[in-house]
């Protein structure tokens, strides 16, 4: 046979046992009605069923973009994954021995002699009955298995390591895209869906889902509170209020390096238990409403400090590990965050503020591959806080921190970034006030049109979007936005653009005027290209609807974040 004919073989003998594989997936999942210590497990083979359907959109469609041709030494590769949907097949085809022998015992014809797709057909009841079942319709033989609950889990288990081999046979940025729509895809606002997600990603020991699955089940609890009598109104203020003393501190729990709070100051540092912590201090526009819903507020305030309580390293979240908050008085509140492995005792930070007001010359704009790391960690956070139901709403320059790097003489390590500035933040739930922070005309440039004025419109994700498209912006060209002029050669021909004083529409303006376009002389046409689609507002369209299925247009949402930035930067290199 000649090399052609055999790899074109070969792949098409993967791609027939990848849909055997897909099918006998799918005659489990589409069953329904099951007792509730089975919903576990099919969430399991839902999270593995997905999992090789990720598989098939990175490498089989790489395949039909090269149109068939298989290179040579891409061979012994498609072995591998020939070897790994057989065993795939032959575990669930060991269930269904299992199953016919357990048939024979209750009178039921032993079927003899079937080829794969035959066997497969055979245990598959989609075949003849319509696509979802319920149980006491099934067979014996299928009850079987899914009442011998260890048996299903060991069949999880050993479909979870096969994908993991398939996954390490793609490319590190393949995986991490996968990671981010699998638990995009997994997502969701049921709690009792989320309480079988957090078991069956425990026991596939998939960490990122299933703290995902726990940070998300906090918010959706807080909307109704936990415990909570359905009986009673579902007024915010008629719930359960008083905080656990373990996240509420008080200000003399703290020794403070120097004044706890000033107004011109955001953040100060102090001492908890013998460890350094920088308190992020905040207040907002108007604190009616924390006055008037006092309960409302403070569940608002400890649902936050669970969140950014827990290890959130799995999700890629560049946030620090919040300890507690603190009421200094009705209109300001205070996050503790322990400091970054690496930072010294006591030691600030600097933000990018600071840093990109402080471009004295050549030297003091840092290397493009880090910028591009900045960048790759602030849209991965963005995403991720998007997907765990929260809202960030006052992404900024001011709120991104930086530390030194560890025995480097003070050098900042901008390729890890720190988001603070969560005060004003919320669920991204129907109903939610919303507060906005204290309005300045050179903050305001990070707000979305939709977000400014009198009566704004209520802040939605895509808003978050557009300011952090500000901030890649700046993280670009390494300059203030409200800089109109470039520190580039004297040949570059650039119109001039009106200061933030004088044009209301200042970032509309910097778009049409083809500045953001000349970005790609410096950061390449991915990095620009998802720039542009944030401050063109592309994502508006899928919030526009008020009304619908909010949690089908949060993964509208995040896939197109996915597509047009997320992925779109992380693959920008120097």
């Amino acid at each position: 046979m000649d090399p052609i004919s055999f790899s074109i073989g070969l792949v098409s003998g993967v791609i027939q046992i990848y849909s055997a594989v897909a099918t006998a997936y799918d005659t489990y999942i589409q069953v329904v009605e099951f007792p509730t210590a089975y919903q576990e497990l099919r969430m399991g083979l839902m999270i593995e069923r997905y999992r090789i359907d990720l598989w098939r959109r990175h490498v089989l469609a790489e395949y039909e973009i090269e149109q068939g041709n298989l290179p040579t030494h891409d061979i012994g590769l498609w072995k591998l994954f020939e070897t790994i949907f057989t065993k795939m097949l032959e575990a669930f085809q060991e269930n269904h021995q299992m199953m016919e022998n357990y048939g024979a015992h209750n009178g039921i014809i032993r079927q003899e002699g079937l080829s794969e797709s035959e066997l497969l057909e055979s245990m598959s009841i989609a075949t003849k009955s319509p696509p979802k079942h319920g149980f006491m319709e099934l067979p014996k033989t299928l009850k079987f298995v899914f009442r011998e609950k260890k048996r299903m889990e060991q069949l999880l288990q050993q479909l979870c390591q096969w994908n993991d081999s398939l996954d390490k046979m793609t490319s590190r940025l393949d995986q991490e895209s996968s990671r981010r729509r699998l638990r995009a895809h997994f997502s969701t606002s049921n709690t009792t869906e989320l309480h079988n997600l957090r078991a069956a990603a425990a026991l596939l020991k998939h960490q990122d889902i299933e703290h995902m699955a726990s940070a998300r089940t906090v918010i959706e609890h807080g909307k109704y509170g936990d415990p909570f009598d359905r009986s009673q109104s579902q007024s915010p203020d008629n719930l359960p209020s008083t905080p656990p003393p373990e996240y509420r501190l008080e200000m003399d729990e703290l020794e403070w390096q120097d004044i706890p709070y000033k107004t011109d100051r955001p953040r100060a540092m102090a001492t908890w238990r013998g460890e350094s912590v920088i308190v992020d201090w905040r207040s907002c526009h108007d604190d009616s409403w924390r006055r008037e819903h006092p309960a409302a507020f403070r569940r608002r305030t400890e649902n936050l400090t669970k969140i950014l309580n827990t290890d959130l390293r799995s999700l890629n979240l560049s946030v620090l590990h919040c300890i507690g908050y603190l009421d200094k008085n009705s209109n300001v509140t205070g996050y503790a965050f322990r400091l970054p492995p690496g930072a010294e005792p006591g030691q600030n930070p600097v933000t990018l503020h600071h840093l990109l007001c402080n471009v004295r010359k050549a030297d003091d704009i840092p290397d493009l591959g880090e910028r591009f790391q900045l960048a790759k960690a602030l849209v991965s956070t963005v995403f991720e806080i998007h997907n765990l139901g929260w809202l960030h709403k006052n992404i900024q320059p001011k709120n991104i921190l930086f530390w030194p790097k560890p025995n480097s003489r003070g050098e900042t390590d901008i390729s890890k970034p720190y988001l603070m500035g969560f005060d004003i933040s919320r669920p991204n739930q129907p109903g939610e006030f919303s507060e906005k922070p204290p309005s300045r005309p050179e903050d305001d440039l990070y707000r979305h049109p939709s977000y400014k004025g009198a009566n704004p419109h209520s802040f939605q994700p895509s808003f978050d979007m557009y300011s952090l498209g500000v901030v890649l912006y700046e993280i670009g060209f390494w300059r203030r936005v409200t800089v109109a002029s470039q520190a580039a050669p004297r040949t570059s021909e650039r119109p001039p653009i009106p200061t933030y004083n004088s044009d209301p529409q200042y970032i509309d303006t910097l778009v049409k005027s083809g500045s953001v376009s000349e970005m790609k002389r410096f950061m390449g046409s991915k990095y620009r290209d998802a720039v542009i689609a944030c401050l063109k507002r592309e994502f508006d369209d899928v919030w526009e609807k008020q009304e619908g299925d909010r949690q089908k247009q949060l993964q509208t949402y995040l896939d197109q974040v996915q597509n047009k930035i997320v992925d779109a930067i992380a693959v920008c290199s120097a």
